[in-house]
């Protein structure tokens, strides 16, 4: 049995995009913690143990993939994927970038919490502001804050807008 947890650390080195979570899988005396490790968006997760590399996942085509580490048994994989996948980190900058193809760039996570979103050269800035303060809340999946800084393409104009936990509209 899977237990989760969510202890979530940003690391602080300066302009590190790295996130650790630690991870519990078995339950009583057969619970194992591991470290899931991701220095960079989009890169794969890394999985430790007692401080040790056991392996590399990523999601490939909807399915988590042992990238590295034959220590790493289809049970494992599938679960840590699972917690992963549950903790949202490659889900939200996906759905912001689809719900606003025209005019957003980019998406990143600054840390838990806290993204930084980058229009699009050329997108109606004022428009995107009053759609986005709307309707983001409707993406938000957290079952906390949620703060998003937005600027236009040239960062010469940004808004803030915070959403206080799922379904709170």
């Amino acid at each position: 049995m899977e237990q989760y947890s969510n202890i979530f650390k940003q690391n602080n080195v300066t302009a590190s995009r790295t996130l650790e979570l630690d991870y519990l899988f078995g339950e009583g005396r057969a619970m194992d913690a591991y470290q899931l490790v991701r220095f960079a968006d989009g890169n794969c997760w890394n999985v430790l143990y007692n401080g040790f590399l056991l392996g590399s996942l990523s999601k490939v085509d909807g399915i988590w993939i042992a990238a590295n580490g034959e220590n790493l048994d289809e049970k494992r994989i599938t679960a840590i994927g699972k917690f992963i996948d549950s903790q949202h980190f490659n889900l939200l900058p996906d759905k912001i970038k689809a719900q606003w193809a025209e005019e957003v760039e980019e998406v990143v996570m600054e840390k838990d919490g806290s993204y930084l979103v980058i229009c699009k050269d050329g997108a109606d800035f004022g428009a995107f502001r009053f759609l986005f303060s709307i309707f983001i809340s409707k993406l938000v999946e957290e079952e906390w804050p949620v703060n998003f800084k937005v600027y236009n393409a040239a960062f010469t104009e940004d808004f803030e807008v915070e959403v206080i936990g799922a379904n709170d509209i």
